[in-house]
């Protein structure tokens, strides 16, 4: 009897589990069904329409390169070298000073030229013409000098009056440019400007001429621009004397990215 029972209640919930499966197993089908869309036959949709968007961004430059220099005249080379590197520390001790970190002083020039007394004939050849001229060594000029990427923006005229109280008597000019990590998110918002422009085209050619619905099928990044670096002064000797602190404005940049998209649709 015992047995019997026992058998009856295996019996039973073995039938109540399947019983419960078959309901799950119902739901989850059911569930699949209607998230299941319909395949749309993408053969009939033969027209197409072709646009193009750029988007523009304009931001202001977040750091710069300075060019500094140093040049120093000698009568012999070894004095004209020597002089000259230890102008040059000087310089980059004054504009370390400024927070700038050695690796970001880098030297971009260092040049010895002789300097030359032309001296003229004094007769002349049977023709009348003048005899051959002859030059000679009179000294020596030696230059160095350092491009210094400025992080902080607002450092750069501080570091330009720094290295010219130094002892620099050259600023070859300021370039202002976007860091990388600015310029990939600057970046980014343009291309959302280009895909935006190019749907509003989208639709108003596909409402223009009616058409009716239409469907993207590519989309392809056809051109981008990051700002080229410029120069904000001309390159440039200092004289020696007090100067007034250096004003520096970097102005904006244009970003931009342009995309290309294609639409097709059910010619009518």
């Amino acid at each position: 009897m015992v047995r019997t029972m026992r058998f009856k209640h295996g019996f039973l919930f073995m039938c109540g589990a399947f019983a419960a499966l078959a309901v799950i197993l119902l739901i989850i089908g059911s569930t699949s069904a209607q998230n299941t869309q319909p395949a749309v036959n993408m053969s009939i949709y033969t027209g197409t329409i072709s646009v193009s968007g750029t988007g523009y961004v304009y931001v202001e430059p977040d750091m710069a390169k300075v060019r500094i220099g140093v040049t120093t005249e000698a009568t012999t080379s070894t004095q004209a070298m020597g002089d000259n590197a230890n102008a040059m520390d000087k310089v980059i001790s004054a504009i370390r000073a400024q927070g700038i970190p050695a690796s970001d002083i880098k030297t971009s020039t260092v040049s010895l030229q002789p300097k030359y007394e032309y001296q003229y004939p004094t007769g002349t050849d049977k023709s009348g013409a003048p005899t051959a001229y002859s030059t000679r060594i009179v000294g020596y000029t030696a230059t160095n000098t350092v491009t210094v990427t400025v992080r902080d923006i607002s450092k750069v005229g501080a570091v330009i009056d720094a290295g010219y109280n130094g002892g620099a008597n050259q600023i070859q000019g300021v370039t202002f440019q976007l860091s990388d990590e600015k310029s990939a998110t600057v970046y980014k918002q343009a291309l959302e400007k280009a895909v935006a422009e190019a749907k509003d085209k989208a639709k108003v050619i596909a409402s223009a001429a009616d058409v009716g619905e239409i469907k993207l099928k590519t989309i392809s990044e056809s051109g981008q621009y990051y700002p080229v670096a410029y120069d904000a002064m001309e390159g440039r000797a200092m004289a020696a004397g007090a100067v007034a602190p250096t004003p520096v404005s970097p102005g904006q940049q244009q970003v931009s990215a342009t995309v290309s998209l294609t639409y097709v649709y059910i010619p009518q």
